[in-house]
């Protein structure tokens, strides 16, 4: 607040200055002129010395004894005392204007110092609110905190402070989404050299439990242990999977790429992947386009979607593939007639440790999220309005000039 008030009296004092000194300039210099131009005009000693000559002329003509000079130097007499006395009366009037002048000049300089400063500080303030809106909106986007909403912006403020607002909200969302991807990257590492760390952890002991099984399998001749083995050694395998995925997590595999039929690719985990009780479907086109990639990374990718659409449709349901080319794209939409993704879960199936299932990891998705974004893509989770889920994948075709950058929104719809 002092920090406006001080802006807001700056502003109101360079106003007023400039202002009020042309107009007090001009109006100092006018009295001056004026007055040294009353007081220039000495009127009485001039009409004193007509008075002086005039006189001497009747009294020459007095003294001659011609009446008719007589009578011309009278009338002569009477015009010129009546000359004199009105210069008298604007010699007195001259020296009241010397004396009421300056204070006239005084009191129009008060009035037009008072105008001044009076429309200064409506134009100050005018000025300053928005300019001070703007320096207090800078200071809260320096701390992290949020703008206030529009509609608390003044709507007859000048256009360019609009500009100006629009600009300082764009930059806020840019900051903002800038420091979510930071964070998101940071987790992102953190969970990645954790999966690692978790993977390796995990392979060390399973190697010697599972040639440990195979050796008690040889000798165990009653039903109990066979049983008790076969526990041990279907745990060891889930072990395993895991710690493959935990390993897999976050990398794409090493050596080149390849181009990549994901018609062909999706048929065969539509094959492999989906228990009979589910039906399935899918849909392409004849010239879809190829896609460049590492194919096993693409194949555990979709798969991991394919798994998820049947777990949400209770192994009974129907998961339906609709392929497309989309300019230098192509889109794959993966969807099911399950109950959907609760809204508030939407943006959180992506990280790496939400799951809603009971034995899970949390993984499938965010490798999902991961594969595809290292291959220049983009994937988004939404619900379809029929019911069930629709997951869209777009992966840049093969002869694409430039990978489309990652992007947190959905796919453009079909």
């Amino acid at each position: 607040m002092s920090t406006r008030r001080s802006f807001e009296r700056r502003l109101r004092i360079a106003l007023v200055l400039f202002s009020i000194l042309p107009s007090l300039t001009l109006l100092g210099a006018g009295t001056y002129l004026l007055s040294a131009t009353v007081a220039g005009t000495d009127s009485r000693r001039a009409w004193d010395r007509v008075g002086e000559s005039g006189g001497a002329l009747i009294h020459r003509a007095e003294r001659a004894g011609d009446p008719e000079l007589v009578r011309a130097a009278g009338r002569h007499r009477d015009e010129l005392t009546g000359s004199v006395i009105q210069a008298r009366r604007w010699e007195y009037l001259e020296r009241r204007a010397l004396v009421a002048l300056p204070v006239a000049a005084l009191l129009l300089a008060a009035f037009l110092t008072w105008l001044a400063f009076r429309a200064a500080r409506g134009i100050a303030r005018e000025l300053s609110r928005p300019v001070d809106d703007l320096a207090g909106w800078a200071q809260r986007v320096g701390r992290g905190e949020p703008l206030p909403p529009p509609e608390t912006d003044r709507p007859d403020e000048a256009g360019e402070f609009g500009i100006l607002r629009a600009a300082f909200r764009q930059m806020e969302a840019e900051l903002v989404a800038s420091r979510a991807r930071a964070l998101e990257a940071e987790r992102m590492r953190t969970w990645v050299t954790m999966t690692r760390n978790v993977a390796h952890e995990l392979k060390n002991p399973l190697t010697p439990m599972r040639l440990a099984v195979r050796a008690l399998e040889a000798r165990a001749t009653a039903p109990a242990d066979r049983e008790a083995l076969e526990v041990i050694a279907a745990e060891s395998a889930r072990l395993e999977e895991l710690a493959r995925s935990f390993a897999q997590f976050g990398r794409l595999p090493e050596g080149p790429t390849s181009e990549i039929d994901l018609q062909e690719m999706l048929q065969y985990l539509l094959r492999t992947h989906l228990p009979p009780e589910v039906s399935s479907r899918l849909r392409a086109p004849v010239d879809l386009l190829p896609v460049h990639g590492h194919h096993d990374a693409l194949s555990r990718a979709f798969a991991n979607l394919l798994l998820n659409a049947a777990d949400a449709v209770g192994g009974t349901g129907a998961v339906t593939v609709v392929m497309r080319s989309a300019g230098d794209a192509v889109e794959v939409r993966v969807t099911d007639n399950g109950p959907g993704i609760p809204p508030e879960n939407l943006e959180r199936i992506w990280e790496p440790d939400f799951t809603t299932k009971t034995r899970g990891t949390g993984l499938g998705l965010a490798l999902v999220r991961r594969t595809v974004e290292a291959h220049g893509g983009r994937v988004a989770a939404l619900n379809r309005p029929e019911g069930g889920a629709d997951f869209r994948v777009l992966l840049p075709a093969a002869h694409a000039a430039a990978a489309l950058p990652p992007a947190s929104g959905p796919c453009p719809p079909s």
